[in-house]
């Protein structure tokens, strides 16, 4: 049996995981998740798994729903959050938001898997856009274990591709390109003040 039978539901099941720690972590005001960022990424991921899915890629769109999946747990989570409802997204944040959802519209245009889960990964980019800045500004707010096990998860998936094609590596290369960013940005975490600085 091919080892990515094995490795890839693994790397699936260590995105959920890493997304259900960040949702506790939410849940006990320890993180502040940026809500357009993680309202879109449950949405441009479904669009990349829909794609994948029409172009019968097999085990790698398991990467890329279990990734549109814990988004949406952290989500949800943040609802119950009156901070988290209270807050109002600033203009570039909308913006962001804006080029998102115009490119998963983009999908609905086009018959074309490569197109859609090429618009796919931009939206997910351009809703990556305000964590990204807020990971600069401010990496207290954030926590890196998510990160951390869906680059993992992402390089499970590339080192057990058969072939390397746009449909089936595209989306795990972004990924891991994005959290790889991530990190390196809050990697500057032990240089902020604690999480205590928090507003509630």
């Amino acid at each position: 049996m091919p080892l990515g039978s094995f490795v890839v539901p693994a790397g699936a099941l260590l995105n959920l995981c890493g997304s259900g720690v960040y949702a506790l972590r939410t849940l006990r005001g320890s993180v502040r998740p940026n809500p357009v960022t993680w309202l879109l990424w449950a949405l441009a991921p479904g669009v990349a798994f829909v794609a994948q899915a029409a172009r019968h890629v097999g085990l790698p769109a398991l990467t890329t729903l279990s990734v549109g999946l814990g988004p949406l747990l952290v989500f949800l989570c943040a609802l119950s959050r009156p901070g988290f409802r209270s807050t109002r997204p600033t203009c570039a944040e909308l913006c962001c938001g804006a080029m998102a959802l115009a490119a998963l519209i983009g999908w609905w245009i086009t018959a074309d898997p490569n197109t859609a889960l090429a618009l796919s990964i931009l939206a997910d980019g351009c809703a990556a856009l305000p964590t990204i800045v807020k990971s600069y500004r401010r990496p207290e707010t954030e926590d890196r274990t998510v990160y951390a096990l869906m680059a993992f998860s992402a390089a499970l998936t590339l080192i057990t591709l058969p072939a390397w094609t746009f449909t089936a590596a595209g989306f795990s290369c972004y990924l891991l390109t994005l959290c790889g960013t991530l990190l390196v940005l809050l990697s500057r975490r032990s240089h902020h003040s604690g999480l205590s600085a928090l507003p509630p």
